[in-house]
């Protein structure tokens, strides 16, 4: 690390002196006091190890690939906030898919109990809500004071369909319909989204199957490409070069 530091401070006095000579070099090595007492020998090798790294640095120079890969990690940084926002809202409607799914359970299962009525659906509704559990509890809140506005004001805060469509239901239980005869076409919609859940899940899943696929062969193509396909080019277009500038001499001759 001392050496490093040495030769630093000799490549910050030349950087970007392009005439740099080795005898210059020598020259202010042999002034600095980090040789006052060195051999000439010494003083030779520092030399040359100072001039090789020099040459790197005075080499080195803005690439046109730089630049483009400055481009697209700039276009990637921009937009990754917004592809993380899609796909926390893609997360977010299969959660509440999940959730209407089990709202749906809950009341199959409370719906044939004699006793059962909208706020006791409402209060195990709120037990195993998540995403809605906040509407949910404003409506319990508010339901004494008004069963029928109390959940048309949460319909009017949730915005998911299916949900929505249970909020009608116990609105129509509210207003003396029997629970059961609210919610009769309950089974039938309930095997509907588990159908189309299973439909959507199976083309998840052989999408996930093929971007697999994908990255699997990936190295095997870029090995193949890499190393077979662009060497033989490379030799089969310096073959036809060499050929054509040994025909070109022995016309010219």
């Amino acid at each position: 690390m001392e050496l490093t530091e040495q030769d630093n401070k000799f490549l910050d006095l030349f950087k970007g002196k392009y005439n740099t000579t080795d005898d210059d070099i020598k020259r202010a090595v042999e002034k600095s006091k980090y040789y006052e007492e060195a051999q000439e020998k010494e003083i030779t090798k520092a030399v040359e190890r100072i001039s090789k790294k020099l040459k790197i640095v005075n080499s080195e120079s803005f690439q046109w690939f730089e630049l483009l890969l400055a481009f697209t990690f700039m276009v990637v940084a921009y937009m990754l906030p917004m592809w993380m926002l899609f796909f926390q809202v893609k997360m977010r409607q299969l959660e509440m898919e999940d959730e209407v799914m089990q709202f749906q359970t809950i009341i199959l299962m409370l719906m044939r109990i004699e006793r059962v009525n909208v706020e006791i659906i409402l209060e195990w509704l709120e037990r195993y809500a998540n995403i809605f559990k906040a509407p949910i509890t404003k409506c319990l809140n508010n339901y004494e004071a008004g069963a029928w506005e109390a959940l048309e004001e949460m319909k009017e805060e949730v915005s998911y369909g299916q949900l929505i469509r249970i909020i009608e239901s116990l609105q129509a239980a509210v207003e003396k319909i029997p629970i059961k005869d609210a919610f009769d076409e309950l089974d039938s919609e309930r095997d509907y989204y588990q159908a189309k859940r299973k439909e959507s899940n199976d083309r998840l899943i052989s999408r996930k199957a093929m971007i697999g696929k994908f990255l699997g062969f990936t190295p095997m193509v870029c090995m193949f490409v890499l190393y077979l396909i662009i060497p033989l080019v490379f030799i089969g277009l310096t073959s036809m070069s060499d050929s054509f500038k040994t025909m070109t001499s022995m016309i010219n001759q």
